[in-house]
């Protein structure tokens, strides 16, 4: 008999925050599925994409990035690794919405988008705040991979960047699964072109 094993990706989550109803502070979501149907005021679908409610979003230009100052590593990393992963990942939005004109700041802790890494629950690699927070936080503990082709249990920073990057510009989810801002990513995969979905959100948002 001739037996054939196949090793399945594992699936690594985001947690976005979400503008409370009707409030002006956040809060975590309790996960990242998409809820179909429903009018509770988090979040509204249009096509695939979404937004969060109230449609928060950056309203002066450019917008700046950073690392926090200090920020831990994870392990094996060096940070030009790290900031090579961030600037390309920033660089596939800012060619979409060229008005953003993404300006990096050292340190970033006063950036509209300042990014650290830190230690998440469960299997969530991420997660970001909406507009006009912008606080982005990347798993220090979670297995990841600057290789354009991630080993089977890695997952592709500039592609978590992307989806958390996504979040802090104002989109929520996408029911698309090519879309870089699609709830789940896959490890041993790479998600660092915009999808024509990831396009379409983010240029009507910023319209």
């Amino acid at each position: 008999f001739n037996f054939q094993f196949v090793l399945q990706p594992f699936v690594a989550k985001s947690r976005p925050v979400k503008f409370d109803h009707g409030h002006n502070n956040v809060k975590q979501s309790p996960g990242c599925g998409i809820t179909h149907g429903k009018s509770d005021g988090v979040f509204h679908l249009v096509e695939n994409y979404s937004f969060f409610n109230g449609n928060p979003k950056w309203e002066n230009f450019p917008v700046t990035y950073g690392f926090r100052s200090g920020f831990p590593l994870p392990a094996g990393w060096d940070s030009q690794e790290v900031e090579d992963a961030i600037d390309a990942a920033v660089l596939e939005w800012q060619t979409a919405v060229p008005k953003f004109a993404f300006q990096k700041v050292e340190p970033g802790d006063g950036a509209d988008i300042n990014i650290a890494f830190a230690e998440l629950s469960g299997t969530m690699y991420g997660f970001a705040y909406a507009p006009p927070n912008g606080s982005l936080f990347l798993g220090i503990d979670t297995n990841w991979s600057a290789s354009s082709n991630p080993g089977t249990l890695q997952l592709d920073l500039q592609s978590g960047a992307m989806h958390e990057i996504g979040h802090t510009l104002g989109l929520d989810r996408s029911e698309f699964e090519d879309a870089v801002m699609f709830v789940t990513l896959y490890t041993g995969t790479t998600k660092r072109k915009l999808s024509q979905d990831d396009i379409d959100g983010i240029r009507t948002l910023y319209a």
